[in-house]
């Protein structure tokens, strides 16, 4: 008689890291997501909440992802990028910061 063996599928989600670091003492990190424009073309997301800000890149690859995210968390941090209330403009009654 044979015995149908049903096999337990081990569930593993991989969790890919994107992190800034700005000096010694302080790094920030987030989950890279991957995700599909709308002509289905993979691109790789992430977003870090840090003090006085929020650091958001996105890739076509990884690599490229993380090519300056430790200098643009230091501007946020110690240049105070986005105190600067610089030039904005409101559309449709949101108003927008460009920088």
């Amino acid at each position: 008689m044979n015995k149908k063996v049903k096999e337990k599928q081990l569930e593993v989600e991989i969790t890919e890291m994107f992190c800034a670091q700005i000096d010694n003492n302080r790094m920030y990190s987030d989950c890279i997501k991957r995700l599909r424009d709308t002509e289905g073309n993979q691109f790789v997301f992430s977003r870090i909440v840090i003090p006085n800000g929020l650091l958001c890149a996105s890739a076509s690859e990884k690599q490229e992802l993380g090519d300056n995210p430790d200098k643009m968390a230091t501007h946020i941090v110690y240049g105070n990028l986005h105190s600067d209330a610089g030039v904005s403009t409101e559309i449709f009654g949101t108003k927008y910061f460009l920088n």
